[in-house]
């Protein structure tokens, strides 16, 4: 027996079960069915966390003019009023945050279900490069709050080493 032949015929990897190198049946288009079924168990999933997002959105959205309205009516002094309208004023444009990534999440599932009935690449790349936008997006967003918090952190020390030095 040689070491270095492949260790079947070539018949024998049509018959492998998946993920040992056996091909996949193709759809129309040159999508293989896997990977259609496998998108197809995804889109419930996407399609209700983009709802989810889109009802935190409004949610967010509306406590953030409540703080400031209830924020502008509070009795006390005026710096009690005040951080509780700026931390409202602050939830409005994060509010807004939101949207985006339910949007592409929406338009990915959307494609998903395009592909599912056309079954053509043209609508898988259109998917991926939806499914890309939502995790770019993510990325940014990841990178942003670790940029806030080295900020946060640093602005900390500096306000305690203050703080001590006045004692």
């Amino acid at each position: 027996m040689n070491p270095y032949s492949p260790p079947a015929p070539p018949q024998a990897y049509l018959d492998a079960p998946p993920g040992y190198g056996a091909p996949r049946p193709m759809a129309a288009g040159g999508v293989t069915d896997l990977a259609i079924e496998m998108l197809q168990k995804t889109r419930p999933w996407v399609m209700f966390l983009s709802i989810l997002s889109f009802i935190l959105s409004a949610f967010m959205l509306l406590a953030g003019l409540l703080m400031v309205g209830v924020g502008m009516m509070a009795s006390g002094g005026s710096a009690e009023k005040g951080m509780q309208a700026m931390i409202g004023v602050i939830y409005l444009p994060l509010s807004a945050l939101y949207i985006y990534p339910a949007i592409k999440m929406w338009m990915y599932g959307s494609a998903i279900g395009r592909l599912v009935a056309s079954r053509s690449t043209a609508d898988l790349e259109e998917a991926l490069g939806q499914q890309k936008s939502f995790w770019k997006f993510a990325g940014i967003s990841a990178i942003v709050m670790i940029g806030f918090y080295i900020v946060f952190f640093i602005g900390a020390i500096i306000w305690g080493m203050a703080m001590a030095s006045k004692i």
